[in-house]
């Protein structure tokens, strides 16, 4: 038997056994545990698929191999998104980054996919089909096949890997203000969970699917190693949330930076102008606690959440009534533009922080125009 088959096929099992293992060890019922393990899942009913289409052809036209060359791209496809969501899920509680829509945006393209190759698959195993249909069908089945394993499963890969170490360095921010041996363990095996998995997808396009690169032996050998290493490290209890409370205290440098952070994605992403906002929804995009990024602006801002977008906003609005260009737009447009559900809302604000109206501000900077 080809080494190589012989390859696939530990990989499958060995998968396979450690998301078993990981969703019943009694100990450790996290979430994240619950997620790697569904990866592991994937990644080993992957190496079962290609286990089998090398084993008995890729041609065979036994319907049961058929179906497992269609399975195959669907499951390439719901793999990068596992991936993400196990890496959000190490320091994050589940209602915090998964719900139904959620699922359906990450999970969407492998959803899709599954639906066309399995009517697909039916209409070619229909004895009644019309023999046109089914070269159309076959025609269709291999673009859409090909179209996702070559675009867009590199493209998720991009996608997620890069969201990935995003949120990485967010995390990493928070976590090494904690000292707690729990959240190092946990950035440490973020930092290498993420480095392992980018490692093997670069692989695989060089070695795997690249004819430049003859290392198909050394992409199977990492690949071993690497599903070793995610099961080993796995099974520990990595998960770490970040309980912070109002008490909690930076230093003075770790307590700047991450001012800094927040100042910076206030000018840049302007979440302000989204009136629906809120404080939970800001912690979610900067990868904090709620009631730390609480803390932190009351503590380095002297004020509260509201009052500090208030702030952003009524500077933003300040800009767009001092701008002849738009004196066509009234106060109340602009009060929406800026991010206010209401004009009384809105008049309130911008008199507190200039003790003027918007009106008058407008007046009187138009007339000096």
């Amino acid at each position: 038997m080809d080494y190589k088959i012989v390859i696939l096929l530990w990989l499958s099992i060995v998968s396979v056994s450690g998301s078993v293992y990981l969703y019943f060890k009694r100990n450790n019922k996290s979430f994240s545990t619950t997620t790697l393990s569904l990866y592991l899942l994937i990644l080993g009913l992957i190496f079962f698929e290609s286990f089998v289409l090398n084993l008995f052809g890729y041609d065979n036209p036994n319907p049961f191999i058929v179906f497992y060359s269609y399975m195959f791209s669907v499951l390439c496809l719901a793999l990068p998104p596992t991936f993400y969501l196990y890496v959000h899920s190490l320091v994050s509680k589940k209602e915090d980054i998964y719900d139904s829509k959620k699922a359906q945006v990450l999970y969407g393209p492998a959803i899709t996919l599954f639906v066309i190759n399995l009517f697909s698959y039916i209409a070619l195993y229909n004895t009644n089909s019309n023999p046109e249909n089914l070269t159309m069908i076959e025609t269709v089945l291999r673009y859409c096949n090909f179209i996702s394993l070559f675009f867009i499963f590199f493209l998720q890969n991009v996608f997620f890997i890069f969201s990935s170490w995003r949120h990485y360095n967010k995390q990493k921010l928070i976590l090494n203000n904690t000292e707690s041996k729990e959240s190092n363990f946990t950035l440490k095996w973020m930092w290498s969970f993420i480095m392992l998995y980018t490692v093997l997808i670069a692989m695989l396009y060089l070695f795997l699917l690249s004819p430049l690169f003859p290392g198909k032996l050394i992409f199977r050998i990492f690949t071993l190693f690497y599903v070793g290493a995610v099961i080993y490290f796995g099974s520990k209890n990595c998960q770490f949330i970040l309980q912070n409370t109002q008490t909690q205290q930076l230093d003075d440098g770790k307590r700047e930076e991450l001012k800094q952070v927040l100042i910076q994605y206030m000018k840049e992403n302007k979440p302000h102008l989204n009136n629906e906002l809120t404080l939970k929804k800001l912690a979610h995009e900067l990868g904090t606690n709620s009631k730390y990024l609480s803390y932190l602006i009351n503590k380095e801002f002297v004020c509260n959440f509201s009052s500090f977008i208030n702030s952003y906003r009524v500077d933003e609005a300040k800009c767009h009534l001092s701008d002849p260009q738009k004196n066509i737009y009234t106060i109340e447009s602009i009060a929406q533009m800026t991010g206010f559900k209401s004009k009384s809302a809105f008049n309130s604000a911008f008199k507190k922080e200039t003790n003027l109206t918007p009106s008058k501000f407008k007046t009187q900077h138009l007339r000096n125009a």
